[in-house]
């Protein structure tokens, strides 16, 4: 068996998430290993990623170890995956690897960042790369609060149940909300903006999405900063804001 490390972009849109399943091969990691098997002419496939992103959530920078019983130089497997994938779907990079090389365990740290935009409910064009919030909020607060979630902390309350984890507590290392103003032509496709970036070394299942939302609720005003800072040293088994949308959601970096 011959191992690979990929690194792979990805609009989620279409898809169920990252993980494939038996009944669906509309996900990431299904049309991924489909394409192998073209190529490899083999059904024994095996690839593992970096992170399990949902249905809908988009990545730029997912990297995936795969084994496959075909010996083929890197960059030419790059370009005969790109030939196969969905559109939606690009092998960035490829290079040669090894069984020691683990995607997940093996990740120093992760960055994601969530777009979301103020005044309307929907964009014609963008409504499902970016969350659009018809909501007054205080964006001052929101970046306060925002410094909350930096350091390690108990995150009980923040990940929704799926696959069984050993613990709960992770480490932030930055995290902020800032604006963005797309100018030129792409000014008039994409609207003004905010981005909630967060890095870490590690996320539970939906913990971005339930930080997302509960920053929302901060900056409305239904939570204060103080059942922030409760959550995260007393975790009560209480979500303080629904799990906000997945397409406003990107895997940006990971770091090994």
């Amino acid at each position: 068996m011959n191992f690979y490390k990929l690194k792979i972009k990805y609009k989620g849109t279409r898809y169920q998430g990252w993980q494939k399943q038996t009944h669906t091969v509309m996900t990431i990691q299904g049309q991924l290993e489909k394409a192998l098997s073209v190529i490899s002419k083999s059904d024994e496939i095996h690839s593992i990623g970096s992170g399990r992103t949902d249905s809908g959530v988009h990545a730029l920078s997912q990297y995936v170890r795969v084994r496959i019983p075909l010996k083929i130089a890197a960059d030419s497997l790059a370009k005969a995956l790109n030939s196969i994938l969905p559109p939606d779907i690009e092998c960035l990079s490829c290079v040669d690897s090894s069984d020691e090389f683990h995607p997940t365990f093996g990740a120093k740290d992760k960055t994601y960042r969530y777009i979301f935009s103020l005044g309307k409910r929907n964009d014609a064009l963008t409504a499902d790369m970016i969350t659009f919030l018809s909501r007054d909020l205080d964006i001052d607060k929101m970046k306060s609060a925002c410094r909350e979630f930096v350091g390690e902390h108990d995150f009980a309350d923040f990940f929704t149940t799926g696959t069984k984890v050993s613990s709960t507590v992770r480490t932030i290392f930055e995290c902020s909300i800032y604006e963005e103003s797309p100018s030129g032509f792409l000014g008039s496709v994409y609207p003004e903006y905010l981005v909630f970036e967060v890095k870490g070394s590690g996320f539970l299942k939906q913990m971005v999405r339930l930080m997302v939302s509960t920053i929302w609720n901060i900056g409305e005003g239904k939570v204060t900063v103080e059942d922030l800072r409760a959550a995260l040293t007393r975790p009560s088994g209480k979500k303080l804001a629904a799990v906000a949308p997945a397409q406003g959601l990107f895997l940006c970096e990971v770091n090994y």
